[in-house]
């Protein structure tokens, strides 16, 4: 198979990275991959794993531009199939080449709702199972729980991780690695845990690498910079965006986050904390994990502050048991979210989307429908002053 893969950014991001560890992988199944993307920080990443890509406008909004450069390069290349992530590629992709071309096509949408206005003919891939419940009007919907690629992400050399940020052995070291966006209250979380590892500076050598870009960075940069003023030495690293993590995961004793980037941290071997929106703080065990598979590592508070102090006081004091909870959580990850396991799935939706291929007609009745429910979408967005999620 010849697929177009289209994420919606190449900034760090849990969607991202899923889509270029797929994109990777059913590459190495044999099948030809072309990435669509706009160019970002994450495009060395592709090329290190081989994946060729054309440059185009950016896919955070729907854009024509983004539409018939797309449809130039499915005619030129003869792709079988394009696979879009996120609302805006999706839309995008469904209004151009599959509507004029008849491509088939694929959406996977990895924030924490699915958009009412995308086409209900077309396969959808959701990352939770509480998604694919709630997602019952398209009846052609899948689950893929974020894949890890074990390999690549594996406990590794500790102390060379942390001589490569400036790090002493004693020191607790938590990581967090993601976009710095208000987007599901993640530029929060960053903000918590800045104020949570502030509280544990004043007792012993605690720091924390905050790695990744976007909108809220120069705020979460100010936030750090005056913790590192208070203490008279660098408790918080902010580096922006990482090609590559992996040190800042193998560096760490703890991870803290949402998704994808709890998982991968988890398979570094570390403890987990998961931070959700509007103040959702809750550590990742034994107990909670049933909940947090069904949701994807993600949660929704009260809107209290963050608690992340007393989660990370615990690990902190606990040595032998955040050691315990870091070889679970390998497990974990080993037991449930293989990526071989997630590319042999791919591979099958893709392969049903060619062979199933929808006639003009209900092609046609079900794009009106996406159109005119977007349309609502906008009106409801231009009343409120909010923008598409």
């Amino acid at each position: 198979m010849r697929i177009i893969v289209c994420p919606h950014d190449m900034g760090t991001g849990g969607s991202q990275l899923n889509a270029l560890d797929l994109a990777a992988g059913v590459q190495e199944q044999g099948h030809e991959i072309m990435l669509y993307c706009a160019p970002g920080r994450l495009v060395e990443l592709a090329d290190s794993r081989g994946l060729q890509w054309v440059p185009s406008v950016t896919g955070l909004s729907l854009s024509a531009a983004w539409t018939a450069g797309l449809v130039r390069l499915a005619r030129s290349w003869q792709a079988d199939l394009v696979h879009t992530y996120e609302w805006a590629p999706s839309l995008g992709a469904s209004f151009g080449v599959h509507a004029l071309l008849g491509l088939p096509q694929v959406m996977t949408v990895l924030s924490m709702d699915v958009p009412r206005f995308l086409p209900r003919h077309l396969d959808l891939v959701v990352g939770t199972r509480e998604l694919l419940d709630r997602a019952d009007s398209h009846p052609y919907r899948h689950v893929i729980e974020p894949p890890i690629d074990t390999e690549a992400d594996a406990p590794g050399d500790q102390a060379q991780a942390r001589a490569r940020w400036g790090l002493e052995a004693g020191d607790f070291v938590v990581s967090i690695i993601g976009r710095m966006t208000p987007d599901l209250d993640k530029d929060a979380g960053v903000l918590g845990t800045i104020a949570a590892i502030d509280q544990l500076a004043a007792g012993q050598r605690a720091v924390l690498i905050a790695a990744g870009d976007g909108p809220s960075l120069q705020t979460i940069r100010e936030a750090a910079h005056g913790v590192n003023e208070r203490h008279g030495r660098e408790v918080v690293i902010v580096p922006g965006n990482l090609s590559d993590p992996s040190s800042a995961y193998v560096a760490a004793d703890v991870v803290v986050g949402m998704g994808s980037s709890v998982l991968r941290g988890m398979a570094f071997g570390k403890p987990a904390v998961v931070l959700g929106a509007a103040g959702f703080t809750r550590s990742v065990t034994d107990v909670t994990l049933p909940d947090f598979r069904r949701t994807g590592f993600y949660g929704t508070g009260d809107g209290t502050p963050y608690l992340i102090h007393a989660a990370l006081d615990y690990l902190a004091s606990e040595s032998g048991e955040c050691r315990g909870r870091g070889a679970w959580s390998r497990s974990v990850v080993e037991a449930h979210y293989s990526l071989a396991s997630a590319v042999g799935q791919l591979e099958g939706i893709y392969r049903g989307a060619i062979t199933r291929r929808s006639g003009a007609a209900h092609r046609t009745v079900s794009l009106v429908h996406s159109a005119a429910g977007y349309g609502s979408h906008l009106m409801t967005q231009a009343r409120t002053g909010g923008v598409p999620s």
